[in-house]
């Protein structure tokens, strides 16, 4: 996933091109990062798991195979403390509520949801450059999700109250000493893809 998310030219082709992508559907989520080195990610809606969805649609994948299938995903999910919440509500879609909590100090990396399948990323490099994306498809990756009848709609939202240095929000609202950065996302091949960098040190 580079100007990451998901689709598909031949559907023969769908699998080995998805791998272990976790693709968002419905959502919000909300990164943010300050001054003070806190840093918080949110995100609350849906997800997709794309070679589920795959199998289930032109498979005909067994309700068996589903529900195992299913039950390891979201096993493996649960793994990870961050996940308050999560749901499944079949054909590959899982409902979830996510937070994560840390501190910045020095370089640091943070994916979501795993770093073989980020939808978001996080790298503060040495330089004290705080980059952060949030990943789309390709138009050909996107084109093949959406014939598999997937589909997104949701919004990120980047807060911080350190100096920016490159933004391609579509829309900025003050929020107290912080600023909020507004994404609206309605395609998985949106481009740009929602970007920030900012000076944290």
């Amino acid at each position: 996933m580079r100007a990451p998310i998901l689709r598909f030219l031949v559907l023969a082709l769908l699998v080995p091109m998805l791998g272990s992508c976790w693709l968002p559907s419905q959502f919000e989520a909300i990164i943010q990062i300050m001054k003070d080195g806190s840093f918080a990610v949110q995100y609350k809606g849906t997800m997709d798991y794309a070679p589920l969805v795959y199998d289930i649609k032109t498979k005909n994948l067994p309700i068996e195979e589903q529900t195992k299938k299913t039950a390891i995903l979201e096993r493996d999910l649960r793994r990870d403390s961050g996940f308050q919440e999560v749901a499944t509500m079949g054909n590959g879609r899982f409902r979830v509520r996510y937070r994560h909590d840390d501190k910045i100090s020095g370089t640091f990396i943070y994916t979501f949801v795993r770093r073989n399948a980020a939808i978001m990323k996080v790298l503060v490099g040495k330089d004290g450059r705080a980059s952060i994306w949030f990943d789309t498809l390709s138009p050909e990756d996107a084109k093949r999700a959406t014939g598999i009848g997937m589909s997104i709609n949701g919004t990120v939202k980047m807060i911080s109250d350190l100096p920016m240095l490159e933004s391609n929000a579509q829309k900025t609202e003050q929020q107290g000493t912080a600023k909020v950065y507004i994404w609206q996302i309605t395609r998985y091949d949106q481009s740009p893809a929602p970007k920030m960098i900012f000076k944290m040190y």
